[in-house]
């Protein structure tokens, strides 16, 4: 669910051993990294006079850490302008699953005599590549005996507003949690990954039923999604005629398709509804239009439907509404997506590749594509094995809420076919895949579909010379062998201590860029031909085309030399099931390496094969670009 599976003691404070020196000592846990005091609360003003610190025990009698389980009533937002954090709490509770790793030793932390009450409590959160423990005290902030902020509905059940508390201690204080993406709380309490949707951009038919699509599937795979209608600063929190306030986060708890009719027709209907059951963690506000609570529209419905979708009419925040309405009505969501990595499933499996990197002075931190110094941000290479993979990727940068009045960078990342060998930095750019979108914000994400091959990503700030830390996290049906690109070209080797001569002293970059009339050698009057390069006692193959005696490959390789007069073969052959036939081959000469010095000049080679009166023609050719230097830096 997380980055990595170690947990990292925040402020390096670990819980058990602060608990069991309280216990040795008899006394309340006082945090003094958080301490029960104005600064705690805010950074920008001073705290109210009337603000008044209490444990659980001075506020109820009876203090619970969990009353009658753990649900999405255990959030009300109070007077602290966090209802996206709110929001996420309530999606979470709903999975127990989720709910577990982020509450540790859940059963451990309720007040009873078993487990030693000391004042002390601790919560988990995935922040930037790993888990963190927070440990808190118990002091709560209170005005005339009651919790100002988030707190349960059951009045002596204290597990939110403890949870929250710890939030905030990540954050820095409180007045850091004010504002917020619900998608940026999803994942840092699942470890899962964050993706923001503008409605906007699913506007045509086929557009809204994708997007159904995804949200059906992902709270299907238990996904977690917040939803929020954009606001200014003058309509901010502005009820809506409909009964929705203006920016506001709701969480989306439910999605459905249902069919109408009652009874045995039920069972032939043909119209289908499309619901979404969203939840304000407010409470009282809800939706008033169709399908809302108690509305003539839900007689459509059968009472089994009505069972199974769990419909009750009570004033708990939580309501259903037509998909249509859903999209006309809300402008953004967040989406915490839990991929199943599974290999035992009946569901769609991913495979998870992640690395953690740094934008860093010199030399990697160049800024997005627009500026030359682009090729200098971090480089990762990546190969897609299936024909063609949709590909998700997501980009997050260390969050800069702890770090008062500064804003997170503007972030993306650029994928960009390269050599099918690379293995060395890009120093130059070919075919540009996928680019953006360029957010400020802590995360982006985007989906690409790929062919198979190899590609090269490129996560940058927008503006060069921003020095952060990020995740980059990708997920496609099979592994991709994501790897960091260090070197620009390949270093001496060592022995016994000493640095040797380099042994590569050249370099020749080609470009296979098609092939015309080749031979027919399948029965349907058509090939599927590939190509081998080979050089120096080695080989490098590149993918078939299908079904074609006219290919166009415009596949790269890079090929570092040690004997740079020595000349290059390309073969082309013919894929088949059993056995591959060759379809003749081509020499570049190399007496003359310096020949080759321009790399934008597509020259045209005929195929050859061996036979026994020596080299025998074959039909077609193959059409190449090569590049030589002796400059390695340069390819």
């Amino acid at each position: 669910m997380g980055l990595f599976d170690d947990t990292v003691p925040f402020k390096g404070q670990k819980y058990k051993d602060l608990k069991n020196n309280c216990i040795k000592k008899g006394v309340l846990f006082r945090d003094p990294t958080f301490p029960p005091q104005g600064s705690t609360l805010y950074y920008s003003r001073q705290a109210p006079a009337d603000i008044v610190w209490k444990r659980p025990g001075e506020i109820v009698s009876n203090p619970k850490f969990f009353e009658a389980g753990v649900s999405s009533d255990d959030f009300s937002q109070g007077s602290l302008g966090n209802c996206w954090f709110v929001a996420a709490c309530a999606c979470l509770a709903e999975d127990s699953k989720l709910w577990k790793k982020i509450v540790p030793d859940h059963t451990e932390q309720e007040w009873n005599e078993k487990n030693k009450y000391a004042g002390i409590f601790h919560f988990k959160f995935w922040r930037c590549g790993e888990w963190v423990d927070v440990v808190i005290d118990d002091y709560l902030p209170t005005r005339n005996g009651r919790l100002i902020y988030t707190h349960s509905k059951t009045r002596n059940e204290f597990w939110s507003a403890l949870l929250e508390k710890a939030y905030a201690k990540l954050a820095g204080d409180y007045e850091s949690l004010v504002g917020g993406n619900a998608k940026d709380a999803l994942v840092d309490m699942t470890g899962g990954v964050g993706e923001r949707v503008d409605l906007n951009d699913y506007q045509s038919a086929e557009q809204k039923k994708e997007l159904f699509r995804i949200l059906k599937q992902s709270k299907e795979n238990h996904s977690l999604i917040g939803a929020s209608i954009a606001a200014t600063g003058n309509d901010m929190e502005a009820e809506l005629s409909c009964g929705l306030v203006k920016g506001h986060a709701y969480s989306v708890t439910a999605v459905k398709k249902i069919k109408l009719g009652t009874g045995f027709f039920a069972i032939f209907a043909r119209d289908y509804l499309l619901m979404v059951r969203c939840r304000n963690p407010w409470g009282g506000t809800e939706w008033k239009g169709a399908w809302s609570d108690g509305s003539e529209e839900w007689k459509k419905v059968s009472d089994g439907q009505k069972k199974e979708l769990g419909l009750t009419f009570d004033d708990n925040g939580e309501f259903w509404m037509s998909y249509e309405d859903f999209c006309h009505y809300f402008t953004n969501l967040d989406i915490c997506h839990m991929f199943n990595m599974s290999i035992f499933s009946f569901r769609k499996t991913w495979r998870e590749n992640k690395i953690k990197g740094y934008w860093r002075q010199p030399d990697r931190c160049g800024g997005c594509g627009n500026h030359s110094s682009f090729l200098n941000n971090p480089q990762y290479i990546f190969d897609v094995l299936e024909d063609e993979d949709e590909v998700m990727i997501s980009l997050e940068q260390k969050d800069k809420r702890v770090e008062k009045g500064k804003d997170n960078f503007t972030i993306g990342f650029t994928v960009l076919k390269t050599d099918i060998n690379r293995k060395y930095r890009m120093h130059d750019r070919l075919e540009r895949m996928s680019s953006g979108p360029f957010v400020l914000s802590r995360s982006v994400f985007n989906r690409v579909t790929l062919k198979k091959g190899r590609y090269l990503i490129i996560p940058s700030t927008f503006d060069p010379h921003q020095i952060g830390e990020f995740v980059l996290r990708m997920y496609a049906s099979n592994n991709m062998n994501l790897i960091e690109l260090l070197h620009d070209e390949p270093m001496p080797g060592s022995c016994c201590g000493f640095t040797r001569n380099r042994t590569k002293i050249a370099a020749t970059q080609i470009t296979l860029v098609k092939a015309d009339g080749l031979e027919a050698q399948d029965g349907d009057k058509n090939a599927d031909p590939y190509c081998v390069v080979k050089y120096e006692g080695r080989k490098i193959e590149n993918h078939h085309k299908e079904n074609t005696i006219n290919p166009e490959w415009n596949d790269r390789v890079t090929l570092y030399r040690k004997k740079p007069y020595e000349d290059i073969i390309i073969e082309v052959w013919n894929h088949n099931i059993f056995k591959d036939e060759i379809m003749g081959f081509a020499t570049i000469p190399m007496e003359r390496p310096q020949q080759y010095t321009g790399g934008n000049i597509i020259k045209r080679y005929e195929l050859y094969v061996k036979g026994k009166q020596g080299l025998e023609r074959k039909p077609g050719g193959i059409w190449l670009k090569v590049l030589h230097t002796d400059n390695m830096a340069l390819v």
